[in-house]
């Protein structure tokens, strides 16, 4: 993990448009907060359904996780372009 490569300045280019408005940065703040609601119920499930297994369940989750995005990060920057899971060959 602590390997480093040069990138070129132009695999750095892309077409796309560096903007997000109002409307796009309000819309992202509810989705993300409307995604939080399941910490928030959990506590309650956690007491009234569920055990102390529950935390094993997070523990496993996250560690999942967590490998999941170092294959994502890996992917990006080997990638450097906008979107690398659409160009990395299967």
């Amino acid at each position: 993990m602590k390997r480093s490569h040069r990138v070129d300045s132009d695999a750095m280019q892309t077409p796309l448009n560096r903007c997000l408005t109002a409307f796009d940065l309000t819309l992202l703040g509810i989705g993300n907060m409307a995604g939080a609601g399941i910490y928030v119920l959990t506590g309650t499930v956690v007491r009234d359904k569920a055990g102390p297994s529950t935390f094993l369940s997070y523990l496993v989750a996250g560690i999942t996780a967590f490998l999941n995005a170092l294959c994502y990060a890996e992917l990006g920057s080997r990638i450097p372009k906008s979107s690398p899971m659409e160009q990395y060959p299967p």
